[in-house]
């Protein structure tokens, strides 16, 4: 690993152990500003929350060249506004997001660009047992260091994600409960010539949960799904099919865990004939008064729109949130993923995201953090290692309101 590398994992840990935790799963090109420290009560009606943010950092892989390359550093400005709306009726629940970016590069002008997500979600009491819901998320990025793609290469080219979801939440009995859900994603890429396996397409799918309580506190759950994914221009389709049962347990009112053991079954396709795998789902949530820990992994084969088509992925998460004293606060979180394709010759991906800030709420609408923010990308070919840190501050601005 080179000095600068080096210097920028000594600076990682230095920002971790400021934040007195480990940082959290990043996005390309800026923090994530969206939670507040001191969540707020649920009112009725309709809030709109609008929000303004300015961050400033120091970017040591702008271009998100591999260690084979000579990396190129500058100082990115990002202007952030963004705007929240919620209704909360009797029985119907509505919540709707905008968040964009200017990026603004000092040296590196032709970099400047515009980033976008938004969001949208509908929940529907039908009857006391029976409910409906949807939501969409929608995404256009600069780069692909986006934790949601799964087996893609971190590159500085555009990608554009939409992902779909819908269903039905039922109580059957006095014990037993049961989500059913319809699935549907899209991912396009800008095409670049000397990665011709990023390649974009879509998937959909179904999936049924189940929840039979067998205390107060213990439960015995299944999850079940299937999914239909179309890879590339070619077309080029995969089946994935997963199932498992397992349990969830509250330890405490604060602590709860679970965990789903199965099978994960890749169907028969033009490049490989079927492969059968362990589906593993486990996570950990402790609430701490104010604080919140919350730790999971999952082993699944899953769709992929770079390397391969499918891959065996492997992924573990940790979320936290910790006030530090009165105004001041920490918030950080850090995610790893393997993704080892199923396809013959295709190549591995081993990808770390890490995010830790500080942040000092001057007034309740008024939040000051500095932040880390790093990533690591590792491909198996020479020259395969890519790192990037960025360090900045943020000063946050936003008030809920109420629309009556």
């Amino acid at each position: 690993m080179t000095m600068r590398h080096s210097a920028g994992w000594l600076a990682a840990l230095a920002a971790i152990a400021l934040s007195g935790a480990w940082p959290a799963a990043a996005q390309d090109s800026r923090v994530n500003v969206g939670e507040s420290p001191t969540p707020q009560g649920t009112a009725s009606g309709w809030t709109a929350t609008p929000s303004l943010a300015y961050s400033g950092s120091w970017d040591d892989n702008v271009l998100l060249h591999g260690n084979g390359d000579a990396a190129r550093s500058d100082f990115l400005s990002v202007l952030n506004p963004r705007g929240d709306v919620e209704f909360n009726g009797r029985r119907s629940q509505f919540a709707g997001n905008y968040d964009g970016a200017f990026l603004i590069y000092r040296d590196l002008n032709a970099l400047d660009s515009y980033e976008q997500h938004g969001s949208a979600s509908f929940r529907r009491l039908l009857s006391r047992h029976f409910s409906v819901f949807a939501s969409d998320t929608v995404a256009a990025m600069p780069t692909t260091q986006l934790a949601l793609l799964v087996g893609v290469p971190f590159l500085r080219t555009g990608s554009r994600i939409n992902d779909f979801r819908s269903g039905i939440d039922a109580v059957l009995t006095k014990r037993l409960s049961m989500t059913t859900s319809y699935h549907w994603e899209w991912v396009e890429f800008d095409q670049l010539p000397q990665f011709p396996q990023l390649r974009g397409g879509h998937s959909e799918g179904g999936s049924l949960g189940l929840n039979y309580k067998l205390s107060t506190r213990t439960s015995l759950i299944a999850d079940g799904d299937v999914e239909h994914a179309s890879v590339g221009a070619e077309g080029q389709t995969f089946d994935v099919m997963n199932g498992g049962v397992g349990l969830e347990h509250a330890i405490s009112d604060v602590l709860r865990v679970s965990g789903l053991f199965g099978l994960s079954r890749l169907g028969v396709t033009e490049l490989n004939p079927a492969r059968t795998g362990p589906l593993m789902k486990a996570r950990l949530t402790r609430q701490f008064h104010t604080a919140a820990v919350d730790v999971g992994y999952s082993r699944s084969f899953v769709p992929a729109y770079g390397f391969g088509g499918t891959t065996d992925n492997r992924e573990f998460t940790v979320r936290l949130r910790l006030p530090l004293w009165r105004r001041l606060y920490s918030q950080s979180s850090m995610s790893w993923r393997t993704n080892d394709p199923l396809t013959p010759g295709a190549l591995s991906l081993r990808s770390w995201w890490a995010q830790g800030s500080i942040g000092y709420t001057v007034q309740p609408w008024v939040r000051l953090e500095g932040f880390y923010d790093g990533s690591r990308q590792t491909i198996d070919r020479p020259g395969g290692e890519l790192n990037r840190n960025r360090f900045g501050f943020q000063v946050i601005t936003s008030k809920p309101m109420r629309i009556r």
